[in-house]
């Protein structure tokens, strides 16, 4: 491979490291500090060609010029940030350069062109990102979900729930809190072919008319309005026996019936029932 062809492959992919670093770090670096990290971090690979400089091959100096990169690249405001962009970027550096090669070596190619280098690197980095942005995501609904047990009519269904401040849904008469759950959560006690998201007067006097008595006594009807519309819409519900979260039994709670599908969690309950 022709020098000049190996300085811009090791320019353009170790740029494409410190934007993947920067992206995944959410740290807000100028192209000015990208482009003099990738350059000092291609000075350093251009040196590997040269044997005599063996001293600048040992681990010590390969952290060295990983610290001296991540000090020219990214922006930072204290020494524990610092640590963690340098070892993103580490591990990012880890996992491109690893794919990259794994991609050449899977498809057998003998002669490395390098526009097929730089593909591999992009498209390494795009895979990175799909996977730490599920890691993040994953991690974000384990924060701010419980596992709950609704006790209805004596008996017990068990579910994930949403932690969600933006549900503060209270029955108008009882004043007891709203827990919104998947109208599947409750589909022997309720009707078919029914879309519990869009229910009015009508609707609600059909569904009631064709639930068995000791049902139709728990029924509950709380008006809400949609942040995008100036009618108001009815969600229907029924009284619960009561919620346990956390070892913790809580009372006055109306179950709010929806059809929002969610494969994470199938309820949805305001944080404050907690305290």
């Amino acid at each position: 491979m022709y020098l000049d062809l190996y300085i811009i492959e090791n320019l353009l992919i170790n740029y494409i490291i410190i934007s993947c670093t920067s992206i995944l770090t959410k740290n807000i670096n100028s192209y000015k500090r990208k482009i003099i990290g990738a350059v000092v971090g291609t000075v350093y690979s251009v040196i590997y060609l040269f044997p005599r400089f063996y001293l600048l091959f040992t681990l010590p100096s390969k952290i060295i010029f990983i610290v001296i990169i991540g000090l020219i690249s990214f922006v930072y405001t204290n020494k524990n940030e610092f640590i963690r962009i340098l070892t993103i970027f580490f591990l990012v550096n880890f996992f491109i350069c690893g794919s990259t090669y794994f991609i050449i070596y899977f498809t057998g190619i003998e002669h490395i062109k390098i526009s097929f280098i730089i593909i591999s690197a992009y498209i390494s980095c795009i895979i990175l990102k799909k996977i730490y942005s599920d890691i993040t995501l994953i991690n974000h609904i384990k924060e701010f979900t419980k596992d709950i047990t609704i006790t209805f009519l004596g008996e017990e269904f068990k579910c994930t729930a949403l932690l969600d401040s933006g549900n503060l849904l209270r029955d108008p008469l009882s004043k007891s809190d709203v827990v919104m759950v998947n109208s599947s959560l409750l589909k022997k006690y309720l009707p078919e072919n029914y879309n519990y998201e869009y229910v009015d007067v009508l609707i609600a006097e059909k569904i009631i008319n064709s639930l068995s008595e000791d049902i139709s006594s728990r029924v509950r009807l709380i008006p809400y309005n949609h942040a995008t519309s100036n009618k108001t819409s009815m969600i229907l519900g029924f009284k619960a026996d009561y919620l346990q979260i956390d070892n913790k039994k809580v009372g006055n709670i109306v179950l709010g019936i929806s059809n929002f599908k969610d494969d994470n969690y199938n309820a949805i309950l305001n944080p404050s029932i907690l305290s």
